[in-house]
């Protein structure tokens, strides 16, 4: 069976060093990192891609969440689609939905050192506002936008460089009074997802040939779940 794996840049660390570990060599088509900050955006690249590999595989792999929805009123092509019932790759990379709840107590702002090196994420908004409004309308900007926020969560997925990740974030993380923890990550399901079985109705979708990805489904499978609290 011929695998085409659809990732983003964002998780292609952990994408890369799985592939590697696990000696697969699929073709690979990265999604640009910040895609699903604009749905519309993320939904219609994926409309290419589901197009573009018609004919080129027997099974497509898409290591995305749900993506606020950008994974949605999608119609695939001549093969089968698998996508891991997750609301984000963070969910990915930290192993379950039920890891995420549980890491999200105190509230914690998620990063990776793939996260801040591909998306407008916010140590790069930050350094934009103090750019374009001065130091000190931008950390009121940004206290207001974080108040709910207890800490900066590095998910550590082994990698990348943490002290170096950590580095990056300090100086927001002191004006905004925030700690810095380090959480565990865990790759199994990213690993599964490449490898399967796909036996798991809580984990994965199968979508058969011609078939068609949209929001009622995705909800009504997550029904009961963290990931629908967020995503539905």
């Amino acid at each position: 069976m011929k695998t085409v794996l659809v990732a983003c840049r964002t998780i292609e660390d952990e994408v890369k060093e799985t592939l590697a570990r696990l000696k697969l060599d699929y073709p690979v088509i990265w999604l640009e990192g910040g895609l699903h900050n604009v749905v519309n955006r993320l939904r219609d690249r994926l409309r290419e891609v589901l197009a573009e590999v018609d004919g080129r595989c027997d099974q497509l792999l898409l290591t995305l969440g749900y993506c606020g929805g950008g994974v949605s009123e999608l119609t695939t092509g001549n093969y089968i689609t698998v996508l891991p019932l997750a609301d984000d790759c963070i969910s990915l990379l930290l192993g379950s939905m039920a890891a995420r709840q549980a890491a999200s107590s105190p509230p914690t702002y998620f990063l990776t050192a793939g996260w801040m090196r591909h998306e407008s994420n916010i140590v790069s908004a930050y350094q934009e506002m103090v750019a374009k409004y001065g130091e000190a309308k931008a950390d009121r900007i940004n206290k207001m936008m974080l108040n709910n926020y207890k800490r900066f969560g590095l998910v550590d997925t082994g990698t990348y460089d943490l002290s170096r990740a950590a580095t990056r974030v300090a100086h927001l993380a002191g004006k905004m009074d925030l700690n810095i923890e380090t959480l565990p990550g865990e790759g199994g399901w990213l690993e599964r997802l490449l490898t399967g079985p796909y036996d798991d109705p809580s984990r994965f979708l199968v979508i058969p040939p011609h078939g068609e990805l949209n929001f009622d489904q995705w909800c009504g499978l997550l029904e009961g779940t963290a990931a629908s609290k967020a995503a539905c």
